[in-house]
């Protein structure tokens, strides 16, 4: 929450010097904005191989062929042992070097559903 507040009037602050006015006035929308780089999540896999790679696609509705209609996110960072994802709320299929699964991000937090819960929250 700290973090949250500090990052807030540092936003609100360079609005000011940008464009003028005082930082209070700034202050309600820098919350907001400040609140929403908190709530970002990362999720972690492996790299992958050339066989298995890996690769997150968030689930934006019913497709008429392959069930599920995907999104696909790009890694914000890579290395060879891992890759780095920024995840906003909703549902996502994970790849991790060939095992798939499923997870919900809500409020910041991560955890594994279902394909089943996937399904009835498209519906």
């Amino acid at each position: 929450m700290k973090k949250v507040m500090i990052r807030a009037w540092e936003i609100a602050k360079a609005g000011a010097a940008k464009f003028g006015g005082k930082v209070k006035e700034y202050f309600a929308a820098a919350l907001k904005m400040a609140w929403a780089e908190a709530r970002k999540v990362v999720l972690t896999t492996s790299a992958g191989s050339r066989k298995h790679k890996s690769w997150v696609a968030k689930i934006v509705g019913k497709h008429p062929k392959f069930k599920l209609d995907r999104s696909f996110v790009e890694s914000f960072d890579y290395n060879m042992s891992e890759r780095y994802f920024e995840l906003t709320d909703g549902f996502y299929d994970v790849c991790d070097a060939g095992a798939r699964y499923f997870v919900r991000v809500t409020g910041g937090q991560i955890e594994r559903v279902e394909e089943y819960e996937v399904m009835e929250a498209v519906a």
